[in-house]
């Protein structure tokens, strides 16, 4: 098994264009290709869809760059509240079954915290694989948001950007999976680096999820330079959300050339959750509802035995409901890799 640390969801908000993917990607899965017996595909399965090459010595470096936002939308209208995070620059291995990365933010500039403000953060990642099995999880502690769209509301020339310095959010997560076609697709080939996929090939996904969201501000989440009638009718101070179900979905890679690959995840989540809320005012409540959530992923890379780079990226949406606004809640991440593996049984 494989280790390694790192420093519901609203239907419409999802990508049209990634939904069209995945479906063609079932449709490719469930067409047969030729008349070969089940004997033969039985062999195939298990016979030159990837190689493994973890007895190697895997180190690279990496930018990567994440954000925790939250936006606030009715009808046609959204407000975006987004945390002004640096990009980090991070160092890693990989060896065998184990696997370490750390990465510290880029100092940011003066003139950014001066525009954006000031964001302190706490940002941490968890994954575990074995053939079948995966395990993803992350804990992000952000404190000093900005708002990213002022102009949507009112007339905004101003350098700097309405700002929440004191807006405070703790998102914690675990998505637990199983996948149907290990012998066929590797997960680790896309997103590990130490398995090389060598034939396109997809697999289905069944697991579980878990998901604990807290905000909170002084004075609620619309910056002050906000006219008071938009304040005082969306008056939420706080929120916490807890998060459980389950989740099916599919992911594929796409084998362009003998070093050229895309991969490309969706997977749904459907379940419950309990949500506290407080408004300004100070009056609490307590609601459960139902829940859901969309984890995607993508990555396209350069692969050879002794060289590898390329872009990844992931994201998973949120969702819950608010006197008639949907508060959408999104955990991101973008990573440009580059890395080199080292066969530590080669003599001198």
């Amino acid at each position: 098994m494989d280790c390694f640390f790192g420093s519901g969801s609203n239907l419409s908000k999802w990508p049209l264009s990634m939904v069209l993917l995945t479906i063609w990607f079932f449709l490719l899965q469930l067409l047969p290709v030729n008349a070969q017996t089940v004997e033969q595909d039985a062999l195939e399965d298990s016979v030159g869809y990837f190689e493994d090459y973890s007895n190697l010595l895997a180190l690279r470096i990496y930018t990567n760059t994440k954000w925790n936002t939250l936006d606030i939308i009715k009808e046609d209208q959204k407000l975006s509240l987004v945390p002004n995070s640096p990009t980090s620059l991070g160092v890693g291995f990989n060896y065998k079954e184990y696997g370490l990365a750390i990465a510290f933010g880029l100092p940011k500039s003066a003139s950014s915290n001066e525009k954006y403000g000031k964001t302190n953060r706490l940002d941490l990642q968890m994954n575990m694989y074995s053939p079948k099995i995966g395990l993803d999880g992350f804990a992000q502690l952000y404190k000093g948001y900005y708002n990213s769209n002022p102009e949507d509301f009112m007339e905004w020339e101003n350098d700097a950007f309405p700002q929440l310095p004191d807006m405070r959010v703790i998102s914690i997560g675990l998505n637990a999976f199983y996948l149907f076609n290990s012998d066929r697709f590797s997960y680790k080939a896309a997103f590990v680096r130490n398995e090389v996929q060598l034939k396109s090939a997809g697999s289905f996904t069944a697991g579980i999820f878990a998901h604990y969201d807290l905000a909170e501000t002084d004075n609620g989440f619309i910056p002050l330079e906000y006219p008071d009638s938009i304040a005082s009718n969306f008056d939420l101070k706080s929120f916490n959300t807890l998060a459980l179900g389950i989740t099916v979905g599919y992911l594929y890679t796409w084998v362009i050339s003998k070093h050229l690959f895309i991969n490309i995840g969706l997977t749904p989540g459907f379940g419950n959750q309990r949500i506290q809320l407080e408004d300004v005012k100070g009056e609490k409540s307590v609601k459960n509802t139902p829940a859901a959530q969309l984890a995607a992923r993508a990555a396209i890379g350069y692969e050879s035995k002794y060289f590898y780079f390329g872009i990844s990226a992931m994201t998973i949406w949120r969702n819950f409901k608010y006197k008639g606004y949907d508060l959408d809640l999104s955990t991101e991440q973008f990573k440009v890799f580059f890395g080199k593996r080292f066969d530590l049984s080669k003599k001198s």
